[in-house]
C-alpha cells in the first residue's frame, strides 16, 4: 500500500440506514459484539463498522470488550463501560494537545 492509497476512500460514507443496521444487529444480539462479528455477520469494513457507531454516539457503548446497546448495559458491565467512556475522553485529550501543538508549529513557521 503506497501513501496516496491512505487518503482514497474505498468506504462510502455511512448512511442513516447503516446507524440503523447496526443498532438493529446489537439490539438482537444484547452481548458484547467484535468489530470481527460486525464485520463478518453484516459484510461491513472496519471502517464502516466505526462510522454507524459513531453515528449512533451515546447510544452506544465502544470498549475493549467491542460494542453493545447502551441502553442493554449491565450492572456487570458499568466497568467497561466506564472505561470506554474515559478511554474516549483521554483520546480527545490528546487530539486536542495535538491540534494546538500543530496549530502553534504553523503559527512559528507563516507568523
Amino acid at each position: 500500500m503506497s501513501q496516496p492509497d491512505f487518503f482514497v476512500s474505498e468506504t462510502p460514507p455511512p448512511t442513516p440506514t447503516d446507524a440503523q443496521k447496526l443498532r438493529g444487529f446489537l439490539k438482537f444480539q444484547k452481548t458484547w459484539c467484535t468489530r470481527a462479528d460486525i464485520c463478518s455477520c453484516l459484510g461491513w469494513t472496519e471502517r464502516q463498522v466505526r462510522a454507524a457507531a459513531e453515528q449512533l454516539g451515546p447510544e452506544i457503548v465502544r470498549c475493549q470488550a467491542g460494542f453493545k446497546l447502551t441502553m442493554d448495559i449491565t450492572r456487570d458491565d458499568t466497568a467497561l463501560a466506564l472505561q470506554g467512556a474515559q478511554a474516549a475522553v483521554s483520546q480527545g485529550k490528546r487530539q486536542i494537545r495535538y491540534g494546538l501543538a500543530v496549530l502553534k508549529r504553523l503559527h512559528s513557521i507563516i507568523g
